[in-house]
């Protein structure tokens, strides 16, 4: 009896690491799909390299551009030569980022604009990898404290809840 105990806690816990390489496949996709966007986005000239923010033992690259409600980053006096470093720069991240040799580390928000950080090993940042027990935790937390301070429609949460 014992060893069928130990048995179906076994499968259990298979199952349960099972479920959370699944999550963190998930997580990881998304992140591919992140890097994707932004690349394509560097390609067709949608955003651009506006700035580096430097960090205790690394960097990160600063993307913004019209469409994030910043202005794209030119050469003063509209210099071709200027113009073109800054689009060699450009292909250059993105070509690192399909490579994974960096990522998209994170996006800065301010009234009317964002950017979107990018960064990674090659600049002295550790790659982001998905952490389940930190997001279950902390999605946890958020419906303790959406549930206890807002009304929401029990219904409508089933309905977009649904898989």
């Amino acid at each position: 009896m014992a060893q069928n105990n130990m048995y179906l806690e076994g499968v259990t816990i298979l199952e349960k690491n099972i479920e959370i390489t699944k999550d963190i496949q998930v997580i990881r996709s998304i992140q591919r799909d992140l890097n994707i966007v932004t690349v394509a986005l560097l390609l067709t000239g949608q955003i651009t390299i506006i700035g580096v923010f430097v960090t205790p033992g690394g960097f990160r690259v600063s993307l913004g551009g019209p469409l994030t409600g910043e202005s794209r980053l030119e050469g003063k006096f509209e210099k071709q030569t200027t113009n073109v470093i800054i689009d060699i720069i450009d292909v250059i991240l993105a070509v690192l980022l399909l490579n994974d040799e960096i990522g998209v580390t994170g996006s800065f928000i301010a009234p009317g604009r964002f950017t979107i950080n990018v960064s990674g090993p090659i600049f002295g940042v550790p790659k982001l990898e998905p952490s389940l027990p930190y997001l279950k935790r902390d999605y946890t937390f958020f419906q303790k404290v959406v549930s206890k301070h807002f009304h929401v429609n029990p219904s409508l949460l089933k309905t977009l809840t649904k898989e």
